[in-house]
């Protein structure tokens, strides 16, 4: 009776891997918070087939990105009395995202698939600010540490090019549309990072499947 629980623990193992892949990507981000435009990332996805048309994926990605900045914002809202901030910021975002993914189009060297994804970010980074103040002709110069948590909402678009070296690997090129939520959480921190932010990232991966 134990052998038989060993083996059949071991069969399902095996069956379980045989649809899983998992895929390593470089990605290049924009966005409308400018301390992640031009951001570079890493990631790596674990994904699972659900029946032939479908499948879910978990990743972990990290961006981190260095900008330089300029705001202009007035005193009481008074448009005679402004001021200027001009950041140095370095910025990193990790993220821990689900996707499904349906298959629109699957071909022997070629798919195409479509699905949403929601992700649970954390934001964190470092802000050198030079601010100069109109009515006193000077500049200060300061620092404030960034933190925040933020819920993501997005949309996954895959084209997968099969056979890539050999045919347990793919070559896969995946662009990513978000929106994090409005209801950021800043605790003990100061509250710096957009309350909603839109981002576009664009990947390029090399996926290895389990079973061919």
């Amino acid at each position: 009776m134990k052998r038989l629980f060993i083996i059949s623990i071991v069969l399902l193992i095996g069956s379980w891997c045989f649809s899983q892949e998992i895929e390593l990507n470089g990605s290049l981000n924009t966005s409308s918070e400018k301390r992640f435009q031009r951001a570079i990332g890493i990631g790596v996805q674990y994904q699972h087939d659900l029946g032939q048309s479908c499948k879910f994926g978990l990743r972990m990605q990290y961006i981190s990105n260095n900008s330089k900045f300029d705001q202009i914002k007035y005193i009481d809202a008074d448009p005679i009395m402004p001021f200027i901030e001009k950041f140095n910021s370095t910025s990193h975002r990790l993220s821990f995202r689900f996707n499904i993914q349906g298959l629109l189009l699957n071909r022997e060297n070629y798919s195409i698939s479509l699905g949403p994804e929601i992700s649970y970010n954390i934001l964190w980074g470092k802000d050198q600010i030079e601010r100069f103040i109109v009515p006193n002709l000077k500049w200060d110069k300061f620092s404030e540490n960034t933190g925040a948590g933020a819920l993501g909402l997005g949309l996954i678009s895959k084209v997968e090019v099969k056979n890539f070296i050999s045919p347990q690997y793919s070559l896969c090129f995946t662009i990513r549309p978000e929106f994090t939520t409005s209801g950021i959480i800043a605790k003990g921190y100061n509250r710096v990072f957009s309350g909603v932010m839109g981002l576009m990232e664009f990947q390029i991966g090399l996926k290895y499947r389990f079973k061919t």
